[in-house]
């Protein structure tokens, strides 16, 4: 007998409009969130939300704000046993990260035919230093077989009150609003190229360039979860942040990340202003990195390897050491072979997610861990994810979409 398929829920469940009281007063009062404009969906009018991704929260703010309920599409690494109930009741369903999910697509096609709602963030990821991620043209693509109105959002303010790296919230400016509405008559006559186009344009947020301050005592704190090479020395893994300032133990440089969401430094070698330069300098210094036979290039102490299928309690492998070379990647006595690498992401701070062999597998590090750099040596050693070219923190051809 065929599974029966759930219900499409098009208005906002009761329950989910209570809930919405308690929530408004959190993201108002305690956080600062405010939505400056929305869209009403019309009855009988089938909607993909596309927004920017800044927060963690960020889901939570547009569900909230919609007069429709909207189905969204979230990682599938979210989903585990002890909450995948709700976020199936909250609307959300999984999308395997980094690969073109079969699964996920095909839901959102019965979710769009059948009259409902979907919210949707093309990038894929939150953001580290204000660039934009790659976004697929096989979204409009899915779209225009719909002919979905679609209604481009932007979030702004979240990368300074709540940056990825970061772990204290910070004061300033933080809002949503929305940016374009397009219906299908709109569009109907453009290219896919020049639909993918106008949403990587509206989806463009750099609060850099806004001027406001975002406050805090702890401005800088943890950003060595995303630099892991000094600018002037060249060194690894020295870099550690306190207060407001970032440093290199092996040499003397030292750099604020100021309130205006830039980077300063009373040293004259140090050239960049924004935090996307100096991430982009990384992603030339991997580009670059001579890889030798059984050398190790990355490791970190107080590691705990989990394997993590979604919808399933994780277990503990190993804890201890890890340790990357050409070859292999080491978590205390368990060890994978790096060619085997599928998708590698960075998750909450300092999580690093593998799928390897089609397993899922999530490497939790201290406080301190720096999870990006080793997607980053993935893209650039002999891995599945490098020839296949699923993931998009370093694109090997081609730069940031800045």
């Amino acid at each position: 007998m065929a599974k029966k398929k759930n219900k499409v829920i098009i208005n906002v469940p009761f329950w989910i409009r209570l809930a919405r009281i308690p929530l408004s007063f959190y993201w108002r009062v305690i956080l600062g969130y405010k939505q400056k404009s929305k869209y009403k969906i019309k009855k009988g009018e089938s909607a993909v939300v596309l927004s920017n991704h800044q927060t963690d929260l960020d889901g939570l703010f547009l569900h909230c704000n919609s007069n429709k309920f909207l189905y969204v599409v979230a990682t599938d690494n979210i989903f585990n046993k002890k909450n995948a109930k709700f976020l199936k009741a909250i609307g959300a369903f999984p999308k395997r990260k980094g690969l073109t999910d079969l699964a996920s697509t095909k839901e959102m096609v019965r979710i769009l035919s059948h009259g409902g709602n979907i919210l949707l963030f093309p990038e894929g990821n939150r953001s580290y230093a204000e660039f934009q991620f790659f976004i697929s043209g096989g979204l409009a693509g899915l779209i225009r077989k719909f002919k979905s109105t679609i209604v481009l959002h932007n979030i702004h303010g979240g990368f300074g009150v709540n940056p990825r790296f970061g772990g204290q919230r910070r004061k300033g400016p933080f809002c949503g609003e929305v940016k374009r509405v397009l219906t299908y008559e709109d569009y109907k006559d453009m290219s896919d190229e020049e639909i993918t186009k106008i949403i990587q344009d509206e989806l463009k947020v750099y609060d850099y360039q806004n001027g406001f301050e975002y406050k805090s005592d702890k401005r800088a704190e943890y950003l060595e979860r995303m630099f892991f090479v000094c600018p002037k020395c060249g060194s690894v893994s020295s870099l550690v942040s306190q207060g407001n300032i970032i440093k290199c133990r092996h040499c003397d440089l030292e750099v604020e990340y100021t309130t205006h969401l830039g980077l300063e430094s009373k040293d004259p070698t140090f050239k960049y202003k924004r935090l996307v330069d100096w991430y982009d300098f990384e992603r030339k210094w991997v580009k670059d990195y001579i890889v030798k036979e059984n050398k190790v290039i990355f490791s970190d102490d107080n590691v705990t390897l989990f394997k993590a299928i979604p919808f399933e309690e994780k277990i503990e492998l190993a804890t201890g050491r890890m340790i990357l070379n050409d070859k292999s990647l080491s978590v205390g006595n368990v060890s994978f072979k790096v060619k085997d690498i599928e998708i590698a992401s960075p998750v909450s701070g300092r999580n690093l997610v593998l799928t390897i062999d089609g397993i899922a597998y999530q490497i939790k590090g201290d406080e301190r861990f720096n999870a990006l750099k080793y997607v980053f040596m993935f893209n650039r050693l002999d891995t599945i994810m490098k020839d296949k070219k699923t993931d998009n923190y370093y694109p090997i051809e081609g730069e940031l979409n800045l």
